[in-house]
């Protein structure tokens, strides 16, 4: 079976699309599968930079734009790390966090710009390139099944356009194309890409029930043709629960990996930090705010904040602490993938609630593996303090529920993408705009 992926991210990127498609590709090629990518040529920084998985060949084409601007002007300087150039290094050596300089400003402020004319946003311009590549690859490589995942669009928009010369398609759409955070003037547009990928995809991944439920509310989509194909964590590493309470007067060392996205609110969590002297917080995010940095200050060192890593450092530093952090996203239908990668810690997760209708609550449920707490400074500092009153709390939610945390494991999740894409080539079926 041979499949070609599209995908925006992919490693080197270290994003959490790149992660998932990472870990989905290697269970892929495990099988048995020959897999193919095609992605833009977008230089990772060196620090956490992603291996490509053994088995999967990368085909990279001009990102156009902005991105091919700097991709070739990075390549032009040899090693020099032209994205670095954009980053406050001042801040960057004292805290550890990464904020922008004025350059890093400006280069932010034009891609905002171009998106406002540019769909879905400035990684639109990888979509001319794109189409060329892949024109070229279907006609060499004559793939089985052609794969696109979302985030941005593009891949999707592609995808919808060669549709009838493969055997079939399928649609990685995790979250819907218009989306809550969608601009305003990109609604109609995505609403009718969303329709169309809908009706020519021979099948359609979503991450949640919920947006499986909201798309066949839209579109009236077969249920048969869309399937939860979750975020997961990595399961060749066994978990190992904690099995040991604080010592008396030990720091509660709390931990959050992840990206404060504007419907990702830290303030609350910070500010119930800084309140309680033996709590400590790592925070690894790749762009920080400079006004949360006057936390750190605030805090007395108890708050770290310690920039990009590498996946496997982050994964490293989920099994060393106490408790993880999930900030909830303002967003219904949504759940961050930072709380699926959690699950193979064997750690405790603390999950902060920022929306009435949030499915997180509904799985912290399941997986029996930690607490829900509303999003504000007062709750959270109040379960904060119950757990250093009573840290045997932690090593029994450790645990959890370990059937039900299994089933997120990416060698079960692409065991289930790889027997739905052996289906679709068993079917024969090519589904067509037209059709």
């Amino acid at each position: 079976m041979r499949i070609l992926l599209i995908a925006y991210n992919y490693p080197p990127q270290a994003s959490p699309q790149a992660i998932r498609w990472y870990y989905l590709s290697r269970e892929l090629a495990r099988r048995g599968a020959e897999v193919h990518v095609l992605a833009p040529d977008i230089p990772a920084l060196a620090d956490a930079a992603l291996d490509v998985p053994v088995g999967v060949t990368v085909h990279r084409c001009d990102a156009g734009g902005l991105a091919g601007w700097l991709a070739r002007a990075q390549r032009g300087r040899h090693r020099n790390d032209v994205a670095g150039s954009f980053v406050d290094a001042e801040t960057k050596q004292k805290s550890g966090a990464v904020t922008l300089n004025w350059k890093g400003r400006w280069l932010q402020r034009l891609q905002r710009w171009v998106g406002l004319v540019c769909f879905p946003d400035s990684r639109g311009q990888w979509r001319r390139p794109a189409r060329a590549a892949l024109d070229r690859l279907i006609e060499t490589l004559r793939p089985d099944i052609l794969i696109s995942s979302h985030e941005p669009a593009v891949p999707l928009e592609l995808g919808l356009s060669v549709a009838a010369r493969v055997p079939a398609w399928l649609a990685d759409l995790g979250d819907p194309v218009l989306a809550p955070y969608t601009p305003p003037h990109w609604h109609r547009r995505a609403w009718r890409l969303e329709e169309a990928v809908c009706r020519a995809a021979s099948a359609l991944g979503v991450t949640t029930d919920d947006t499986r439920e909201l798309l066949r509310s839209r579109h009236g989509v077969d249920a048969a043709k869309i399937f939860v194909l979750s975020q997961g964590f990595d399961d060749s590493v066994p978990r190992m629960p904690s099995t040991e309470a604080l010592a008396q007067g030990q720091f509660l060392h709390l931990l959050y990996s992840g990206r404060f996205y504007p419907f990702r609110d830290p303030v609350p969590l910070l500010e119930a930090v800084v309140a309680l002297d033996r709590v400590r917080l790592t925070v690894i995010a790749p762009e920080v705010k400079p006004e949360l940095l006057t936390y750190a200050e605030r805090s007395g060192g108890r708050i770290v904040f310690a920039g990009e890593q590498p996946h496997e450092r982050v994964l490293a530093w989920q099994r060393e602490c106490d408790v993880l952090v999930n900030i909830g996203n303002a967003l219904q239908a949504q759940v961050p993938g930072k709380l699926f990668e959690y699950l193979g810690s064997g750690k405790p997760v603390l999950h902060c609630q920022s929306a009435d209708e949030d499915p997180a609550v509904m799985l912290l449920a399941q997986w029996g593996c930690g607490w829900v707490c509303r999003n504000e400074h007062a709750s959270l500092q109040a379960l904060l303090a119950g757990l250093l009153a009573s840290p045997m709390q932690m090593v029994d939610a450790a645990a959890g529920n370990a059937e039900a945390i299994a089933r997120h494991g990416w060698s079960r999740l692409g065991g289930e993408l790889f027997e739905r894409c052996e289906r679709l080539m068993t079917m024969g079926t090519t589904t067509s705009a037209g059709h």
